[in-house]
């Protein structure tokens, strides 16, 4: 059997609703599993830890946006593009001085 479970943003947490058998909550989204399966357990579902989860996470794009991947480095995508509209600047300010001067 596949359960459906559906996490969404509440609060600094997670709130995981699994379809058909009731609702918990994970601090981090990384533990939304793991609260679902936890919730089967104590639901009394024999191989909660095996069982089949179809894991909907509609705030998933909205939580990547506010935190970022986890241990990523990537530059803000912001600031490189202030980055390269002042080097293009720069760059003409210097064309058009080196042709005047």
């Amino acid at each position: 059997m596949t359960y459906l479970v559906v996490g969404t943003r509440s609060g600094d947490g997670w709130a995981v609703d699994v379809r058909d058998v009731g609702t918990t909550t994970a601090t981090e989204l990384s533990g939304v599993e793991a609260a679902a399966r936890a919730l089967l357990a104590d639901s009394g579902v024999a191989d909660a830890a095996d069982v089949d989860l179809q894991l909907l996470l509609p705030d998933f794009e909205v939580d990547l946006g506010e935190r970022g991947l986890p241990g990523s480095t990537r530059p803000n995508v912001a600031l490189v593009s202030g980055m390269i509209a002042l080097v293009v600047v720069v760059g003409a300010i210097a064309y058009v001085l080196g042709r005047v001067l």
